[in-house]
C-alpha cells in the first residue's frame, strides 16, 4: 500500500494555455500559518510527489505548494516542446499569481527547478524572502541531447519500483514506493509509461543555460545545498555560495543527485534551520 498525508490540488492555467497542477501539503495546523508560503520545484523527468516528506515535515505553521512543472506529472505536456527555463519561469509566475501568494514567499528547488528558481529570483528579487537551491551546477558540459538511457515502459508496478530502488539507492522505501508510483501512467498497451514528456527522452533544454552571471545579482539569503554522492560537483556548488552575496554551503550526508528523496529528514532538518534563521 502507498499512502500519502493530507494535500490539497490545485489546477491553475498558464498564460501559455497549459494547465499546471499543484500539490498543497496542509499540515497539522492549518489554520495557523504565519511564516511565509513555501513553494518546492522538481528537476527533469520529476515531479512535485518527490517533496512529499520534506514538504509534510515543513508544513507546520506556513503554507507549502510542489508543482508539477510543464511537461511533468499532472501538468499539462507542451504540443510544440516550448519546454526553455524561461517558459518555466512564466509558469512560476502564474502560478503565483493563480495561488494568491503574498509578495513574500521562500522557494527551495532541486536541478532544474533550482535553475528556474534562480532565474524568477532574478527578476523578482523583492518577491523571495529565502532561496534554497539544492544540487544543480550554473552550466553544463553536455549537450541537450548528450542523454543517458533510461526505459521508457515498465511491465508492472513492480518493475518500476525495482528500477527506482537501483537509481537511488539511499531513499527510504515508503518514500520511494510513493515516488516510484507517481513517477508512472499506465501505458495504452498496457504497463507503464513515464508521466511526463517523451520529449524529455529526446533533449533536456536547461544544458544550454548559463546562470554564472546571475549569482552575483540573487542578494536574498541562499542556501545551496548538495548531496554528498551526487554528481553534481561540491566544488562548483561551494564556488556557487561563494559568488551569491548571502549565500551559504551545506551539504547532505548518504544523498545523491535526488536529495529531497533520499534524505527527506536530513533535507527538511537543515532546511528548516535556514528558513528560520
Amino acid at each position: 500500500m502507498v499512502s500519502t498525508t493530507v494535500v490539497r490540488h490545485h489546477y491553475l492555467p498558464s498564460r501559455s494555455g497549459l494547465r499546471l497542477h499543484v500539490l498543497e501539503f496542509v499540515g497539522k495546523d492549518g489554520a495557523n500559518r504565519s511564516a511565509p508560503p513555501l513553494l518546492l520545484l522538481h528537476g527533469v523527468t520529476g515531479h512535485a510527489w518527490l517533496w512529499h516528506d520534506v514538504a509534510d515535515m515543513l508544513s507546520g505553521g506556513r503554507a507549502v505548494y510542489a508543482l508539477d512543472m510543464r511537461g511533468h506529472g499532472d501538468s499539462q505536456w507542451s504540443a510544440n516542446g516550448a519546454y526553455k527555463t524561461a517558459q518555466h519561469v512564466e509558469d512560476l509566475e502564474d502560478v503565483i499569481a493563480g495561488l494568491g501568494l503574498p509578495s513574500r514567499i521562500d522557494i527551495a528547488a532541486l536541478s532544474w527547478g533550482a535553475l528556474v528558481a534562480m532565474e524568477y529570483a532574478g527578476r523578482h528579487a523583492g518577491m523571495i524572502r529565502r532561496l534554497a537551491v539544492v544540487d544543480v551546477e550554473p552550466n553544463f558540459a553536455q549537450g541537450e541531447t548528450e542523454l543517458f538511457p533510461r526505459p521508457d515502459w515498465f511491465s508492472c508496478s513492480t518493475e518500476v519500483l525495482e528500477w527506482e530502488r537501483k537509481a537511488n539507492a539511499y531513499a527510504p522505501q515508503a518514500l520511494l514506493a510513493l515516488h516510484a508510483e507517481a513517477s508512472v501512467m499506465p501505458g495504452r498497451h498496457g504497463g507503464f509509461v513515464r508521466k511526463h514528456d517523451p520529449y524529455f527522452f529526446t533533449r533536456w533544454p536547461f544544458r544550454s543555460d548559463d546562470l554564472w552571471p546571475l549569482l552575483a545579482t540573487l542578494t536574498m539569503p541562499m542556501l545551496l545545498l548538495h548531496g554528498e554522492h551526487s554528481f553534481v560537483r561540491q566544488e562548483v556548488m561551494k564556488l556557487m555560495a561563494a559568488l551569491a552575496p548571502q549565500a551559504s554551503y551545506a551539504e547532505i550526508a548518504d544523498s545523491g543527485h535526488l536529495v529531497p528523496l533520499d534524505a527527506p529528514q536530513a533535507s527538511a532538518a537543515r532546511l528548516q534551520h535556514f528558513l528560520h534563521e
